[in-house]
């Protein structure tokens, strides 16, 4: 009972201090003079005009398109959080999320942000419907560097974190952890991701969320008397990813640590018995139970977070705001897509986009350049797998894959760990529901995943994830790289 009141404080008290950080940020970045932000703005201003709204980081690589309108929109919503001429109150500032571009006379973004900065030109759109975290480090960065600043500063960071992450898992021998994450976050170009805002808080957080809960749930293992609640962790990604991203590839922020904690669990339920006093925790969890609580937590920290910027909008700002939110979420889920980006061609049909969707969004995560015939793409995509499988079945460690019989055999006799004649929890199944959750989204939101295939793609590092662990598992290269 006592051992349950402190998990439940310690995920209350996690949520709750997400939240009000998550909008302290807001708060505090809204309060910064704009003079302070007027030279920088400028000069950004400047940087987005001389660029491509699209612009191809690598020729013929879709999979690295950077979307600088998202964040020259981003970038104009910093500017416009602490324009007190328009709203003497910040929190207004902050929910109405304001940008200038003069939609009637077809004004890009950038032309609009550039009016803002030069010629002190009003927000007239407002973008509520998200919380817009990502805005508020921008304005918060506007007094110290450029755009172009930020964009190497994250792109620094980012590189510095995942190579912290892989050396750190390397000195502990977790090479079987190591491998598959690194040709994860290959497979998904994460290192381009880290130049462009609107995807750069997902792919952040991604590592970071990793190493979190490896450190805690491998504490929880060798300290259960300082028992830390892995739930905690999942929901304050849930809300984070909400504040900061803009619907990119939300679901990695789960899926990945996910897969870590997997992966902990079924390590840890491999290691010879180990008596534990009664109370003690350990990981000693069903996988099911511990996908469903820590799944549920995020996805309720990233609806909370949603609910409360509509509820608040609703309240201050009236019901034709959350009107907006709503038309937006119909418009991301069965919304109609066309066969091109000109809105005079066809609208595609219910089975031909979700074959489009997912040849786009697996074409990415190949790196199919995109002047590829549509046949070719397809024979890459359904030859690639079938490559796979046959060095899977050259390479297959047979004892490895017949070992389950009775490798936990003397431990089904152990009435503290297992019930006698009681089967060991099998993890594939739970590894091919995580890589099952991105196929989901792209289904939920197949309109999203559709048009805007290069960056949603992202969500799909956790397949390769899953594939090469278990590729290295039940193959000759497990006696190579698992951990001694």
């Amino acid at each position: 009972m006592k051992s349950s009141l402190k998990k439940n404080l310690q995920i209350l008290i996690t949520g709750v201090l997400a939240v009000i950080g998550c909008i302290g940020l807001l708060l505090v970045s809204s309060l910064i003079p704009q003079s302070r932000i007027k030279e920088n703005a400028e000069k950004s201003a400047m940087y987005f005009t001389s660029k491509n709204l699209f612009e191809m980081l690598v020729k013929k690589q879709e999979a690295v398109k950077r979307d600088n309108y998202a964040d020259v929109v981003s970038c104009g919503i910093a500017y416009q959080l602490g324009n007190t001429s328009a709203r003497e109150n910040a929190a207004i500032r902050i929910l109405e999320a304001r940008y200038t571009q003069d939609t009637d006379s077809f004004e890009n973004a950038d032309e609009g942000f550039k009016r803002a900065v030069c010629e002190d030109a009003p927000g007239n759109l407002t973008y509520s419907r998200y919380w817009h975290g990502g805005a508020a480090v921008i304005r918060l960065l506007l007094m110290f560097t450029e755009v172009s600043g930020m964009r190497v500063l994250f792109f620094v960071i980012g590189t510095a974190l995942n190579l912290a992450w892989i050396v750190f898992l390397v000195i502990r021998k977790e090479y079987m952890l190591a491998v598959p994450y690194l040709f994860g976050v290959i497979a998904g170009k994460i290192l381009f991701g880290y130049t462009c805002f609107e995807y750069a808080f997902v792919c952040l957080f991604v590592t970071v969320f990793s190493f979190v809960i490896y450190l805690i749930m491998s504490r929880n293992e060798k300290k259960p008397e300082h028992f830390f609640a892995p739930e905690a962790v999942f929901l304050a990604a849930g809300i984070l990813t909400c504040f900061f991203d803009f619907l990119t590839a939300e679901t990695a922020t789960f899926t990945i640590p996910a897969f870590v904690s997997l992966y902990l669990l079924e390590k840890g339920r491999n290691k010879p018995v180990v008596i534990r006093k009664e109370g003690e925790k350990g990981n000693t969890d069903s996988p099911w139970l511990f996908l469903l609580r820590t799944g549920l937590f995020w996805l309720a920290g990233y609806a909370f977070m949603f609910l409360l910027k509509w509820g608040l909008c609703a309240a201050f700002l009236g019901p034709e705001e959350v009107r907006i939110a709503l038309s937006s979420v119909a418009e991301r889920t069965v919304g109609a897509v066309r066969e091109t980006g000109n809105l005079a061609s066809e609208t595609v049909g219910p089975l031909a986009r979700l074959a489009v969707l997912f040849e786009r969004n697996f074409a990415c995560l190949y790196g199919i350049p995109n002047d590829t015939s549509g046949n070719t793409v397809r024979l890459i995509l359904f030859g690639a797998p079938a490559v796979l499988y046959i060095a899977w079945f050259f390479l297959r460690d047979r004892e490895v894959l017949n070992h389950k019989a009775d490798n936990h055999k003397a431990g089904n006799h152990k009435k503290d760990n297992h019930k006698k004649g009681k089967k060991e929890n099998s993890f594939f199944p739970a590894y091919l529901v995580l890589a099952l959750v991105p196929i989901a989204r792209f289904l939920i939101l197949s309109n999203h995943a559709y048009v805007h295939y290069f960056f949603t793609y992202r969500a799909l590092m956790v397949v390769v994830m899953v594939i090469a662990y278990l590729f290295c598992k039940t193959t000759v290269l497990h006696s190579l790289l698992k951990s001694r």
